[in-house]
């Protein structure tokens, strides 16, 4: 069946480069965005949750991320006409990428024609508000954090039964945006570049957004190291909103309920707080039967797709660096941004840009993507696979998980919808060796009597 594609793309595979290794699928949390069965792994970006995980995975460099970087630095370069100047939103996790320059970035993204940068740390502030008001008011039995788009691309397309248990308003991102457009007049007419360590924040942008660029950490470290600019020489420069508090460390794991703790204390013992791909991913696949059964003990879950939270995205050079010193900038970042605004200050100046209704978001229910094009076979379809696979008994499931899935019977699902192919089975592969080997050996064996 063919489709039209409706998610943008945020991994770029290179052929060329591919091995068939297969590491991408056993990296990936939903398996099946991965189309194995020809001499390339590529993906089908519909099914694709943009969380990045087989970047790192890939150790061939047939995967790229993509952002919005060409776009931003055509308009820089005056390649294309300039019709919108631009302004510049920036993620909290700059402080852990850039550590003590940080803030050098504003000045360095002036130097090439923006004209103003927002701390969407303060973004975060609101949406804490938007968070504490929405419980208050209408007490769910479960909110599950947005701030995470990749998270809301697995809920929308895998687990839609969970929609209504998203937070029903907008990431730090889109509260910054939308409190810009509203009470910063001067820039109506600007577009905005989100300076970002997040990949899948593209599609978060098209959905609500569309004439938002998002460009990473990676790509500013890429061109400053390409154009030899030293960010030592620039000095730095404020943000044009308001400073934050704890807000700023919306980043890190754990820094949603934190914020939230301030302003509803006691919320911490309640709040569920997991990432990372091993462990977020299974936790929300099992979720909706738990709720089911009316079991929910924490209301508030905060969860982030990368383990290390955003200071550690896919967009960012952070992927090996130890946890406790990314963890360590936000702190020193957040320390100094406490001690200039008590909690009865930042609530008045939150108070000021906050209103009702102004930054409730939906969302949508997007599983015909997967549930239109990957088909479950039945056990019979199964079994039929199975002996494409020389699986001929109960010993041949071996579930080893060589081909990148987790059991025989997802390779089989994958095979089944034309998404893999029998001969990258380890099982498969083996026989074929042994086979190989045998008629070998054979061979000699003739030649050596024929002699």
């Amino acid at each position: 069946m063919s489709k039209s594609k409706v998610l943008k793309s945020v991994i770029k595979v290179i052929p060329e480069k591919c091995v068939n290794c297969h590491r991408c699928i056993a990296n990936c949390p939903v398996k099946f965005c991965n189309d194995g069965s020809g001499d390339a792994v590529t993906i089908d970006d519909d099914l694709c949750i943009g969380c990045g995980s087989c970047l790192d995975a890939c150790k061939h460099g047939a995967r790229l991320a993509i952002d919005d970087s060409k776009e931003f630095l055509d308009w820089v370069d005056n390649k294309n006409p300039r019709k919108k100047p631009f302004i510049a939103i920036v993620a909290p996790a700059i402080a852990a990428n850039f550590e003590n320059s940080y803030l050098k970035i504003n000045s360095f993204l002036q130097s090439l024609g923006v004209e103003a940068c927002f701390d969407v740390s303060f973004g975060a502030e609101l949406t804490i508000k938007s968070y504490i008001e929405y419980i208050k008011k209408e007490k769910p039995k479960c909110v599950i954090s947005q701030p995470c788009p990749a998270l809301v691309s697995f809920i929308e397309i895998y687990r839609p039964e969970l929609i209504p248990y998203l937070a029903p308003v907008h990431s730090p991102m889109l509260h910054t945006i939308l409190m810009i457009n509203k009470y910063y007049p001067e820039y109506v007419n600007h577009r905005i570049v989100a300076i970002s360590p997040c990949l899948a924040k593209r599609r978060e942008f098209d959905d609500y957004s569309p004439d938002t660029l998002n460009v990473t950490f990676y790509s500013i470290e890429k061109y400053l190291e390409e154009k030899h600019i030293p960010l030592s020489s620039f000095p730095d420069t404020n943000y044009k909103n308001l400073s934050a508090e704890r807000g700023v460390l919306f980043s890190m794991p754990g820094g949603l309920m934190r914020t939230a703790e301030r302003e509803f204390p006691g919320i911490t013992p309640k709040t569920r707080k997991i990432e990372g791909l091993h462990s977020v991913y299974p936790y929300l696949r099992d979720l909706p039967e738990y709720l089911k059964e009316n079991k929910q003990k924490f209301p508030l879950i905060d969860c982030l797709s990368c383990e290390q939270g955003c200071n550690a995205g896919p967009g960012t050079c952070n992927s090996q660096t130890f946890r406790d010193t990314l963890d360590s900038r936000n702190e020193t970042r957040s320390e100094e941004h406490i001690a200039k605004n008590s909690p009865k200050k930042i609530k008045q100046v939150v108070n000021k840009y906050w209103e009702g209704g102004m930054y409730t978001r939906t969302y949508q229910n997007r599983s015909y993507l997967y549930t239109d094009y990957i088909k479950i076979p039945s056990k019979y379809e199964i079994e039929e696979i199975y002996k494409k696979m020389e699986k001929r008994s109960e010993k041949d499931i071996m579930d080893c998980a060589a081909c990148g899935y987790n059991t025989c019977e997802e390779m089989a699902i994958a095979i089944y919808n034309n998404h893999n192919r029998p001969e990258n089975c380890h099982h498969f592969l083996a026989l074929k060796m042994v086979e190989l080997s045998n008629k070998h050996k054979l061979e000699i064996s003739d030649a050596i009597q024929t002699v």
